[in-house]
């Protein structure tokens, strides 16, 4: 047969420099078409929906079972740093962010800390239900911050940290100086009794516990220095320094007897003495 310019009864595309050649009938092989599929007309197969193989994805009972293995395979991490140093880290990061805060502008940071509270609850949302891509790196982060202390599926020592810093804001007290309760027992008074009980501390209070002398005398010295300092600096109003040093011995002996989680209750109660002896 001859082809005809112009008129395109059989396509066929030959090369004869290689080893195969590719004929294709423009009327179909099936005889079933009423006129030529783009696919034949041009020689190339386009895949339809009945080829293509869709991905499995998780539902239903799929869904825990593939956030357990991403936390599974985050808890596979191994920290770099020592759990007391990575947990005071944060605690001294408090004081520098918050004592310039609360010192300039108490009412702004108060709002800071409500959102800051809000963000933490959605990202243990993230985390708990592991929700890609950052429930599993969430998980490893935080995870590498707790002691035994810390028990069942939520994570809160971060909420802990973040509401014994607030707490004292959030009240609103008159006395500015009751403003600075939470950061200065978490950020100054709790890491200054583990610096110094871990390193010098040789009497401890119980058999039972790990708390030292040193490092209760270390919490009391350290914080009612530093509420000294922010009086010098003209951060704070003058208060009563007996009274606050007497709230402040208290307080510490709850920190040295209690095995509580202290970054929740220490700073409340602390706050609780500075209000009840008139501070």
């Amino acid at each position: 047969m001859r082809n005809q310019p112009g008129g395109l009864d059989t396509v066929s595309f030959a090369y004869e420099n290689n080893a195969s050649s590719l004929s294709v009938d423009a009327s179909g092989s099936s005889g079933q078409s009423a006129g030529p599929s783009p696919s034949s007309a041009t020689g190339l197969t386009f895949p339809t929906l009945s080829n293509i193989t869709m991905p499995s994805l998780p539902n239903g009972s799929n869904v825990s079972n593939v956030a357990t293995d991403l936390l599974d395979a985050a808890d596979k991490q191994i920290p770099t740093l020592g759990l007391n140093a990575r947990r005071k880290f944060f605690h001294g990061l408090a004081v520098a962010m918050f004592v310039p805060g609360i010192a300039l502008d108490p009412a702004f940071t108060h709002l800071s800390f409500s959102v800051a509270f809000a963000l933490f609850t959605f990202l243990e949302y993230i985390r708990y239900f592991a929700i890609y891509p950052f429930g599993a790196a969430v998980h490893l982060f935080l995870n590498e911050f707790l002691d035994h202390r810390d028990s069942g599926t939520a994570i809160l020592s971060h909420f802990y940290l973040l509401t014994g810093c607030s707490g004292s804001v959030w009240l609103e007290d008159p006395s500015k100086i009751l403003l600075y309760t939470g950061v200065l027992t978490l950020g100054i008074g709790d890491a200054a009794a583990s610096v110094i009980g871990r390193r010098l501390g040789l009497r401890r209070w119980s058999p039972t516990t790990n708390k030292t002398v040193e490092g209760t005398l270390a919490f009391i010295s350290s914080i009612f220095g530093s509420a000294l300092l922010l009086r010098f600096c003209g951060l704070t109003d003058s208060f009563r320094y007996l009274r606050y040093l007497l709230a402040v011995v208290i307080a510490g002996l709850l920190e040295a007897l209690s095995d509580q989680n202290d970054n929740l209750t220490l700073p409340l109660y602390m706050w609780s003495m500075f209000v009840a002896f008139g501070v």
